[in-house]
């Protein structure tokens, strides 16, 4: 049993559910990296993330890496408080292309 999931929609919406931490972020990686190669826009939902702290930062740090590499749009959507506070405090808010 995992503590997250991931559901990738058809217009390029990626919505993530559940804990994004130091135990799950490889996996929601592993299962999302694929994404950058099949895309030209993205958007992760992440209105649904029930807990993160700084591995989740860092796995959105991963994906605005691949999304550049790729030369694709990359946007996120609904980011909880939490983790917006953290990329407040590590100063990478105005990096992530939060709508």
């Amino acid at each position: 049993m995992t503590d997250f999931t991931v559901d990738a929609g058809k217009d390029g919406e990626v919505r993530i559910e559940g804990v994004l931490d130091f135990n799950t972020v490889n996996l929601v990686k592993k299962q999302t990296i694929g994404l950058f190669n099949d895309s030209s826009d993205i958007q992760f939902d992440l209105s649904a993330v029930s807990q993160s702290n700084s591995a989740a930062l860092a796995l959105l740090l991963e994906w605005l890496k691949a999304a550049q590499k790729n030369h694709i749009s990359l946007s996120f959507s609904n980011l909880p408080d939490h983790l917006r506070q953290l990329a407040s405090v590590y100063g990478i808010e105005q990096d992530l292309n939060i709508i």
